[in-house]
């Protein structure tokens, strides 16, 4: 499941700075710090063997695991062939913290001439683990270390999980720094950060591993967005599956959808290896956060307003409908073109542009002011009248194949369906596996009409015109289980 909140445009007048500052420290840290850890620890693990180290510190661990009745920990190492326990050993116990004190304390020994043989070479071995950066920093189970609760947020796996989180990061930032300022977004950040360690660290406590990534924080951002948002309608896109499209909803109803699908998936999908835990105490601490910021008056309501109601005061709109009124056309160009630069979003603005295009018996700029039309999102009957208009122009003029995609997208936004199937018709320039996903939403359009005949007529030409691409196989497993 994919949800994500894409309602302003990012640009110089909406540039997150906090934001940016945030994504530059995280890959600034996971490049220039984190960049040889998995060397180091590989060379540390290799003289965990070679020193002889794994030779004292395997028949102890099999000890602690009997002590502490971890049962399924010790026939996990029982099931490993006996030369490679050692390493093994070496690996699962470095964010071990309760096997790391009860060796400090001695009493895991036989004897204390082979507590002192152990002593020097887990001093050695020790300081080469000091030396990697992601140890000495990662969130660790059943320890209660506020600099790691902060630290872990920082650190990240690999350069996908960096890069997946900084995507986030950047597409929700955008939108809450600018309702709350970035001062109060940072420290929500921060809070965020550590409100999802400590419910990671009070989930997991008794158990043994570690966590990182920035992943938590902006599961606090997401859950703050959604309170301060509030019941604003919003514009997100969202996939399930085969499923995928844009639409408008109040932002609140994000959160029970977004704390759901971590709940769910902490309680039934714990051995993924990801922090649900994390990202479902980061919605909960981001939500309550938002909602004190909400009731303390401290969020920024100009910025969250809808652009097509902000008030142009300094008259140039009126100035543009003159200006058309004369046939005035280049004139009325510019005063708009200036304000579609400020208030990208507002559809009348974008009628204006392609209606003077047409005026002027510009085609090349009425094809690219019509694409502006067709992408944004209509809110009443009369904008929603003129983007029908345009498809349907363009599918008589014989213009719309170069414009396919945007009209189609609005079409089936809109529920045009008889347009939307005549605009992909034309749509033969476009790469075939994405001609083919584009008749297979047409259909699945149809089917939740309940226009089952349309639906299966789709399936089957999808089926005979594009065979080989992915599609037509979920084509042909739709139709064998109808």
């Amino acid at each position: 499941m994919l949800i994500l909140p894409l309602h302003k445009p990012l640009n110089l007048s909406t540039l997150p700075l906090v934001t940016v500052l945030l994504v530059l420290i995280n890959i600034y840290v996971f490049f220039a710090w984190q960049a040889g850890d998995e060397q180091k620890v590989q060379a540390a693990q290799d003289w965990y063997q070679q020193s002889g180290l794994a030779e004292y510190e395997l028949p102890v661990y099999e000890k602690h695991l009997r002590m502490t009745a971890q049962g399924d920990a010790l026939a996990e190492l029982e099931s490993i062939p006996a030369g490679q326990r050692g390493r093994y050993v070496g690996m699962a116990t470095l964010s071990d913290v309760a096997f790391q004190r009860a060796l400090e304390s001695g009493g895991l020994f036989e004897s204390e001439d082979e507590q002192a043989a152990w002593a020097p070479l887990r001093r050695e071995y020790q300081a080469q683990l000091d030396q990697v950066f992601t140890l000495r920093h990662i969130l660790r189970s059943s320890e209660w270390s506020p600099r790691r609760l902060l630290s872990a947020a920082f650190l990240h796996g690999s350069v996908m999980h960096l890069l997946g989180n900084m995507l986030f990061l950047v597409v929700l930032g955008l939108l809450l720094e600018g309702a709350l300022g970035g001062w109060r977004f940072l420290g929500l950040y921060l809070l965020g950060a550590m409100g999802s360690s400590v419910a990671s660290v009070l989930w997991r406590w008794g158990e043994v591993g570690g966590g990182l990534g920035a992943s938590g924080a902006i599961a606090a951002v997401m859950g703050a967005f959604c309170v301060v948002w509030g019941m604003r309608p919003v514009r997100f896109f969202y996939w399930f599956g085969v499923i995928f499209d844009y639409v408008r909803a109040p932002a609140i109803w994000l959160l029970p959808l977004w704390l759901g699908w971590e709940v769910f998936n902490l309680l039934t999908n714990d051995e993924a290896g990801i922090g649900f835990d994390a990202h479902a105490g980061g919605l909960i601490c981001g939500a309550l956060l938002g909602g004190v910021l909400v009731l303390g008056r401290q969020t920024r309501e100009d910025y969250m307003a809808d652009d097509s109601e902000v008030a142009v005061d300094d008259q140039r709109w009126e100035q543009a409908q003159y200006y058309m009124g004369r046939l005035e056309n280049a004139a009325a160009e510019r005063v708009l073109s200036a304000l579609a630069v400020e208030q990208p979003q507002r559809l009348d603005i974008a009628l204006a542009r392609y209606r003077v295009a047409a005026n002027a018996g510009n085609s090349a700029e009425m094809r690219a002011r019509a694409a502006d039309v067709l992408r944004l999102d209509a809110d009443d009957a009369s904008a929603l009248a003129a983007q029908r208009g345009i498809v349907k122009h363009l599918l008589a003029d014989g213009g719309v194949a170069e414009l396919a995609q945007p009209a189609f997208e609005c079409c089936l936004k809109a529920g045009w369906l008889q347009e939307a199937e005549a605009v992909w018709e034309q749509a033969i320039q476009l790469a075939a596996e994405m001609q083919a996903q584009g008749w297979l939403r047409l259909a699945l359009r149809h089917g939740e009409a309940h226009a089952h005949a349309q639906r299966r007529r789709l399936l089957e030409l999808l089926q005979q015109r594009f065979s080989t691409t992915p599609q037509a196989g979920k084509a042909r497993f739709l139709l064998e289980n109808e």
